[in-house]
């Protein structure tokens, strides 16, 4: 024991002195150590080791285990007060190997200790996640993170167990569509599709793919016929992440029917992503459809109204109904599925990765923070996002970038998930964490890409990791694959299966049995190695709390000196300098709102005032017959018009799809919104309608929801001339 703790000891002083005096930038490999993969100005991270201010991980060279120092007092002493009540601060013991090894699952084994030590780790967590019907058992019902982690390497290790898991959120061949929230607001459901594509693409399994294809072509329908805003092009409803779009927090104004206003990033991205895998899908079962079109429009629409040319990032989505615009954070997850998947066109996807700003510990989950994060991992990023993010650097060639994010992935999971360590607000869901850390293995470094004719080999290592990589016993369809990558860069040199020179790096679905595949690389400097580096807390400013009536607004905790700009249909008319402003004359529908400027840019808007000059048409709401109900609307002017619907919310969630002289308008919900009572009147979403001049005739058809919700009660109907 004695013997063990001095060489512990020797091994920190040593580690200590190194990260004091190495410099590791691959951009400049002359003045590199490849003993270092990453030291910045919070930690360094070696082949076999990480420190951090008085903490470290060391991973021995059997990579069996991940010894550490942490502990709650050094950990308070590091960051501050850890609120254990509130963050659920669970701590575990230090992460040793199983001493059975998993199942059918690849080992792998490289000059870099550590790296194989998380890899092991991820796998043992990955075979314990499976239950006992064969399933995965999420440590969240947040299907948006299972989804993600079945397309980074579940798919690729556990198919089966992808698969079976992937059936239990189907019901009557849809995608099941409440999950966090309720359909529609919350509608990310369809990320269901891209994992399922990739189990296809492991398997081969044609049972799987028709099934596939038939539950996302239902889902898609439904979706289309209730999420599409025909306006813009893009799909209502809220983001990828999480149940609300991230930053909604901050306006605290806004209920379930805002947020289904929302057009979030991530959800035009994944419903893109399905259309397209429904036209691949369709390929291969033979089925003519013409799926790829409405992918490409989503596309367009994407980066028409989400792309911000002025700050070189995409809007993490849309918000306020009747002038939507952007919100002022990225979202970065969403941002790395665009270069993903084609998205980010024209040379936006190498912008996106060479100028997101990104911490020292890893891209954030939006930029700038919608709030001060918790000081978990020294605010690091979401592994799912971190791994998303990597996969793009990789992508795009920027070696840089990629060996900064392997660094911050590796120095969370060593540090904290080898200790069983989770804050809940940061990232509780281990097999994500699992599933990101041994796609780094799988998508990176052995460069694996599934296609349905076989993978495709791209690796990618960065020059600080080098030796030989060995990825051994995976299997893949009826052969099982031993996987050598030699050198470093991202150009293929040569290739052999079996000893035998292949003329590219493919390997074809139909291969059986045992292959040996042995690929040298080579270091190749093209590509831009940029990155945009970060240090300290980006936040944004408060959103301002405003009191309106029809000519003046009032701003509750006014501080002086501070730039609030008043917005006008979305635009800015100017600067407010009192805590009581006047309004501009109006004779026409005009939305009002106040934003905060601040360092990292305007602050989220204020809850609108929606001032309609003329007095809006009123009717009333006639009775629905099977869902069913119509109004007749006189207008002195054909044009748009903006519909809402007064309504009393004694239900839980009311959603009708709208027509106007039978074409289909938008979507209008009703949801309850907080603490009003059954008696009071509240509003839904607002839904841009085109009238004739004279008479018109609009149309309300109930959507058909789970059971567990209840309509509420319609009033009247307003219609409102823009």
């Amino acid at each position: 024991m004695l013997k063990n703790n001095m060489q512990r000891a020797i091994w920190l002083l040593a580690a200590l002195v190194v990260s004091s005096v190495l410099l590791c930038s691959c951009g400049n490999r002359k003045e590199m150590s490849n003993q270092v993969i990453v030291q910045n100005e919070v930690f360094t991270l070696t082949g076999d080791s990480v420190i951090e201010d008085t903490i470290y991980a060391y991973c021995p060279p059997t990579a069996d285990r991940i010894e550490s120092n942490i502990s709650l007092s050094r950990l308070d002493s590091l960051y501050g007060h850890v609120d254990t009540d509130r963050v659920h601060f669970v701590q575990g013991k230090q992460w040793r190997k199983s001493s059975k090894r998993p199942i059918m699952m690849p080992e792998y084994k490289s000059s870099q200790s550590l790296v194989d030590g998380l890899y092991n780790m991820s796998i043992d967590y990955i075979a314990d996640a499976v239950d006992k019907s064969g399933r995965f058992s999420p440590s969240q019902k947040n299907y948006s993170r299972l989804y993600c982690s079945i397309f980074l390497s579940l798919a690729a290790l556990k198919p089966h167990q992808s698969m079976a898991t992937l059936r239990t959120i189907v019901d009557r061949d849809s995608i099941i569509m409440q999950r966090e929230g309720q359909w529609p607001v919350v509608s990310d459901h369809i990320g269901w599709a891209t994992a399922a594509w990739e189990v296809y693409k492991t398997t081969g399994d044609r049972e799987w793919l028709a099934y596939s294809y038939r539950v996302i072509e239902k889902t898609l329908n439904i979706n289309n016929q209730v999420l599409m805003d025909h306006k813009t092009g893009l799909v209502h409803g809220a983001g990828y992440t999480s149940s609300r779009p991230i930053g909604v927090r901050r306006m605290t104004w806004m209920n379930y029917n805002d947020l289904f206003a929302c057009m979030s990033l991530g959800n035009n991205i994944l419903t893109s992503n399905a259309y397209s895998i429904l036209s691949s899908m369709g390929e291969e079962l033979g089925i003519d459809n013409d799926y790829e079109r409405n992918a490409q429009h989503l596309k367009d629409a994407i980066n028409q109204h989400l792309w911000n040319e002025e700050k070189g990032f995409y809007s993490s989505f849309l918000y306020g109904m009747a002038y939507p615009q952007q919100s002022p954070l990225s979202d970065n997850t969403s941002q790395a599925m665009c270069v993903l998947w084609g998205i980010a066109d024209d040379n936006r996807a190498e912008h996106l990765i060479a100028h997101t700003p990104i911490a020292d510990t890893g891209v954030g989950v939006s930029y700038p923070a919608a709030n001060a994060l918790e000081p978990y991992f020294a605010n690091s990023s979401w592994s799912t996002t971190q791994a998303l993010w990597n996969l793009a650097a990789a992508w795009v060639g920027n070696e840089n970038a990629l060996r900064r994010g392997l660094g911050a992935l590796y120095r969370a999971g060593a540090l904290y998930l080898s200790r069983g360590i989770h804050m809940q607000s940061v990232e509780t869901d281990r097999l994500g964490t699992s599933a990101s850390n041994a796609a780094m293995v799988l998508r990176v470094l052995m460069g694996m890409s599934f296609n349905p004719e076989g993978i495709d080999f791209s690796p990618m290592v960065p020059a600080c990791m080098p030796g030989k990589k060995v990825f051994k016993g995976f299997n893949y369809r009826n052969a099982v694959l031993d996987i050598t990558v030699q050198g470093t860069g991202s150009e293929v040199a040569t290739i052999t299966d079996n000893g035998n020179t292949l003329e590219s790096a493919f390997i074809p679905k139909d291969i059986k049995g045992k292959h040996h595949i042995v690929i040298t690389l080579k270091q190749n400097d093209n590509q831009s190695q940029r990155v945009t580096v970060h240090h300290g807390e980006a936040t944004l400013p408060l959103t301002p709390t405003v009191t309106w009536t029809q000519d003046s607004g009032h701003i509750h905790h006014y501080v002086p000196g501070t730039p609030y700009l008043l917005f006008v249909n979305g635009e800015m008319r100017g600067s407010i300098n009192d805590s009581v402003f006047a309004l501009p004359v109006n004779d026409a529908f005009t939305v009002f709102s106040v934003e905060i400027a601040g360092k990292y840019g305007n602050g989220f808007m204020s809850k609108p005032l929606l001032h309609f000059g003329l007095t809006p048409q009123v009717a009333f709401f006639p009775e629905s017959i099977d869902g069913h109900a119509t109004i007749s609307v006189s207008v002195a002017q054909g044009g748009d018009y903006l519909l809402d619907v007064g309504y009393r919310p004694t239900g839980t969630l009311d959603v009708r799809r709208v027509t106007a002289n039978t074409h289909p308008m938008g979507t209008l919900v009703m949801a309850r919104t907080g603490n009003q009572g059954d008696a009071e009147l509240v509003y839904s979403n607002l839904v841009t309608v085109k009238l004739l001049k004279g008479e018109n005739t609009i149309g309300f058809d109930q959507i058909r929801l789970p059971k567990s919700f209840t309509p509420c009660e319609p009033a009247h109907v307003r219609i409102i001339r823009l």
